[in-house]
C-alpha cells in the first residue's frame, strides 16, 4: 500500500465507535426523564437509534480496513476525511447532550437533534458503502465506484449533513459562566449521593415518585439562575426513577418461553402489560420470536402487543422472526397486518437487510409471502446483485425462481455475470448462463464478458463462457476483434495467447479478422508482435498469407526487415510466396542479397527463390560488384555452381546483420502510440 498504514484511520473508527456507545447512553438516559409530552423525547430515541446503527457500520468499516489489500489515494483521502468530519461531530454531540436543559427552548434543541439525527444516519450509510467500496481488490475499481452516481450521491449528502449538523444552534452555556456554579452545600450533596444510592421501594404504581429536594440555585452575575446541569440531576435521580421489571411481565414472558398458553392467557387477563420487559430487556413478543411459540404470539398480539418497530437500526419483529428461523412466529405477524414491505426510516426496504445477511430460509419465506425478489435498496442495486457479490450462490438461484432479473446490474453498472467472472466463481457462472444470463453482456467500461474473462487469464471461464454461445467474433468498446486484442495484449505471454486463440478458433473465430482502424488481417498484427510461435499458430489455423503490412511490405519481407528470423523460417514453413514482389518493389531474396547475408540467402534459394526475376536484378548486379563469388555461386551464377553450392556452405562464416538506417514503420507507429 506504498508505505501507507491504516492505523490512522482504524483509530479513527474506534474513537466513533467509543463515542457512538456513550452518547447513545446519555442520549437514552435524558429521554427517560423527560416528559413524556416532549417532543425531544422521540427524537432522543431516533438519536440514540442513529448511533447505534453508526456503531454497527464504524465497525464494519474499522474491519474492512484490516482486511484491505488494497486502497486507493483517492479512496484513503475520502475516508479520512469522512472519518474525521464524523468523530469532530460525534464529539460536540456528546458535548451538547452532557449539556441539555429542559428551559433552553424545546424548539432549538429539537433543531440540534433533528440535524445531528439525519447526520449520524447519512455517515452510518456512507460507512456502509464506503466498507462496499473497500471489498474492491484493484484501485482502479475503487475510483470507478466513488465516480458512480451512487458514490457522488453519498458524498453530497454527507456533505449536506455535515454542513446542516454545524450550523445548528450550540446549546452549550458559554464558557465563562459554565464555570460559575455555586456548589451545593456538602450536607445537600451528601443527600444526593444518598438519594442516589437508595431509589424509593419498587412499587407497580404508574404514580410518578415525587422528586428530592432541589438544589439551591444561586444568581451569577448575568441574573441567570445557576446550578449543577439539569443532566447531572437526572443522573442523581435515575435510580429513584428507573423502575424495576415487572413481577407479572417476567412471568409473562416465562410462560411465553415455555408455550403455556394457558398461563400466558391468565396472565393476560390480569392485566399484565403485553409490552413490557422482562430481566433481559425481552418484551413477551421477542419471547415468543426466540422461543418460536406461536401461540403464545398470537395471544400477546390479539392483546395489543406492539408488531412494527419505527427504529432506524432494528429490524420490525415479522423480519427479525425470519431472521431468527422463528417462521411460524412470523407467520402469525403476517396474519396480524405486519407488512412484508416495511421500509425503515431511511427508506431501505427491511427486506434488503435480510438478503444483505445471506440468510436463505428467511429470504424463502418472506419470498413466499410476497416479497418482491427485484427489491431495490436505497442505493438504486437490486438485492440479487448482492447476492452475487456475496458468492451466495444458493440465495441468487432461490431469488432467480422467485422472479429476481438474472441479467441485473450492480450499483455501478455490472451485469451479475461478470461480478461471477470477476470472482471467478465457476458454479456461480455455471448457474446464471443456466437460468438465461446474457453471457454477451457488456461491462461497466463496455468490454464484453468473454473479453473481461480473457483478461482476467481465465481461460476455464472463457471456454464456460463459449459453452454457453459467447460470440467468438465480439469486439471491445472499440470496435476492436477479440482475436486482435488477444494478439497484441502484452501482459499475456506466447502459451497463453495461443491457448486463448485455439479456443477461439476452434469456436468459429475468423482468422482473417480484420483490426477496425487500418483493416490490417490478424495475421499482420501477429508478424508484427514478434512472435513466430503466434505467427504458426494463425496458419496452422488458415490464415491467408497473400496480405501486406501497414507499409505495403509482405509477410516476409516484414520478417526481414525487423531481423526476426524465427518468423521467415515459420513463413517458408507454411508455404508463403518466396518470390512475391512487396509494395515497395522488393522480393525477400533482394533484400538478403543487399544485405550480404549467405545464410540467408541460401534459405531462400533453397525455397526456391528466382534469381532470374526481374525485381532481383539491381541486387544480383550489386553482388557481382562485391566480387562476392560464394553469393554467386548460391544463385547458380558460376559455372560449376551446383557442385560446390554444398560444401561451400560450411566454409561461409555468417556476416554480421546491417540494419537499415530507416526500418519500416510498425503499427504503434502509425497509429501514434510511439
Amino acid at each position: 500500500m506504498n508505505g501507507f498504514s491504516v492505523t490512522s484511520l482504524t483509530t479513527l473508527c474506534s474513537s466513533i465507535s467509543s463515542r457512538a456507545v456513550s452518547s447513545a447512553a446519555e442520549a437514552n438516559s435524558l429521554a427517560g426523564f423527560l416528559d413524556g409530552g416532549d417532543q425531544r423525547v422521540l427524537q432522543l430515541a431516533l438519536v440514540s437509534s442513529a448511533l447505534e446503527q453508526l456503531r454497527c457500520h464504524t465497525a464494519q468499516l474499522e474491519e474492512a480496513l484490516d482486511v484491505a489489500t488494497a486502497i486507493s489515494e483517492r479512496l484513503r483521502a475520502v475516508l479520512a476525511r469522512s472519518l474525521a468530519a464524523c468523530e469532530d461531530a460525534m464529539g460536540a454531540l456528546h458535548k451538547q447532550l452532557m449539556n441539555l436543559q429542559p428551559g433552553d427552548g424545546g424548539k432549538s434543541d429539537s433543531s440540534f437533534l433533528v440535524a445531528h439525527g439525519g447526520f449520524l444516519m447519512t455517515y452510518g450509510q456512507l460507512f456502509a458503502y464506503l466498507v462496499d467500496v473497500l471489498s474492491l481488490g484493484e484501485r482502479g475499481q475503487q475510483d470507478l465506484r466513488l465516480d458512480s452516481p451512487a458514490g457522488n450521491y453519498m458524498m453530497e449528502q454527507a456533505e449536506t449533513a455535515t454542513r446542516l449538523a454545524a450550523n445548528s444552534r450550540e446549546i452549550l452555556p458559554d464558557s465563562g459562566t459554565a464555570g460559575s456554579s455555586t456548589q451545593p452545600p456538602i450536607d445537600e450533596q451528601d443527600a444526593l449521593v444518598k438519594t442516589t444510592n437508595e431509589p424509593p421501594p419498587y412499587s407497580i404504581s404508574t404514580s410518578v415518585a415525587p422528586t428530592s429536594p432541589s438544589v439551591p440555585q444561586v444568581e451569577n452575575p448575568s441574573g441567570r439562575p445557576k446550578g449543577f446541569s439539569f443532566t447531572h440531576s437526572l443522573k442523581a435521580l435515575a435510580s429513584g426513577l428507573r423502575s424495576k421489571p415487572d413481577p407479572f411481565v417476567s412471568a409473562l414472558c416465562h410462560a411465553v418461553t415455555l408455550g403455556d398458553d394457558r398461563q400466558v392467557a391468565g396472565l393476560i387477563s390480569q392485566g399484565t402489560n403485553v409490552n413490557g420487559r422482562n430481566e433481559a430487556g425481552d418484551t413477551p413478543l421477542k419471547c415468543a420470536m426466540l422461543s418460536d411459540q406461536a401461540g403464545a404470539a398470537r395471544l400477546v398480539l390479539a392483546a395489543g402487543a406492539e408488531a412494527t418497530n419505527s427504529s432506524w437500526s432494528e429490524l420490525p419483529p415479522l423480519f427479525q422472526a425470519a431472521s431468527m428461523g422463528s417462521l411460524q412466529v412470523a407467520k402469525v405477524l403476517l396474519d396480524s397486518g405486519a407488512s412484508i414491505h416495511s421500509k425503515a426510516i431511511s427508506g431501505q426496504p427491511h427486506f434488503v437487510e435480510v438478503v444483505a445477511k445471506g440468510n436463505v430460509p428467511a429470504v424463502r419465506f418472506l419470498l413466499e409471502n410476497g416479497a418482491d425478489a427485484n427489491t431495490m435498496a436505497i442505493t438504486g442495486q437490486v438485492v440479487i446483485a448482492q447476492a452475487a457479490k456475496d458468492e451466495n450462490i444458493e440465495l441468487v438461484d432461490l431469488l432467480i425462481q422467485h422472479g429476481a432479473n438474472v441479467n441485473a446490474t450492480d450499483i455501478i453498472g455490472n451485469p451479475i455475470l461478470a461480478t461471477a467472472v470477476e470472482s471467478g466463481n465457476i458454479d456461480m457462472i455455471e448457474l446464471l448462463l443456466k437460468k438465461g444470463g446474457n453471457v454477451n453482456a457488456r461491462t461497466y467500461i463496455g468490454t464484453s464478458i468473454l473479453e473481461h474473462a480473457i483478461a482476467k487469464k481465465r481461460i476455464d471461464i472463457a471456454k464456460q463462457l463459449l459453452a454457453g454461445g459467447a460470440n467468438v467474433g465480439a469486439t471491445d468498446v472499440h470496435s476492436q476483434p477479440i482475436l486482435i486484442n488477444i494478439i497484441r495484449n502484452p501482459h499475456l505471454n506466447d502459451d497463453e495467447k495461443i491457448s486463448m486463440i485455439r479456443l477461439l478458433l476452434d469456436k468459429g473465430a475468423d482468422p482473417d479478422v480484420t483490426d477496425r482502424i487500418y483493416g490490417l488481417p490478424a495475421i499482420c498484427h501477429a508478424v508484427e508482435m514478434h512472435s513466430a510461435a503466434v505467427v504458426d499458430e494463425m496458419l496452422r489455423y488458415g490464415a491467408k498469407t497473400k496480405v501486406r503490412m501497414l507499409a505495403g511490405q509482405t509477410l516476409l519481407t516484414y520478417a526481414i526487415d525487423v531481423y526476426q528470423r524465427d518468423q521467415v523460417n515459420v513463413l517458408l514453413g507454411h508455404g508463403v510466396d518466396i518470390n512475391e514482389v512487396d509494395g515497395l518493389n522488393r522480393t525477400p531474396l533482394m533484400l538478403a542479397l543487399l544485405r550480404v547475408d549467405y545464410n540467408l540467402t541460401k534459405v531462400l534459394v533453397d525455397y526456391g527463390a528466382d534469381a532470374t526475376a526481374k525485381a532481383n536484378k539491381g541486387a544480383v548486379d550489386f553482388v557481382k560488384a562485391l566480387q562476392r563469388n560464394d553469393l554467386l555461386d548460391l544463385l547458380g551464377l558460376v559455372e560449376g555452381s551446383s557442385a560446390r553450392r554444398e560444401s561451400n556452405v560450411s566454409s561461409v562464416p555468417e556476416p554480421a546483420a546491417e540494419r537499415s538506417q530507416s526500418p519500416p514503420p510498425i503499427y504503434e507507429a502509425a497509429i501514434g502510440k510511439v
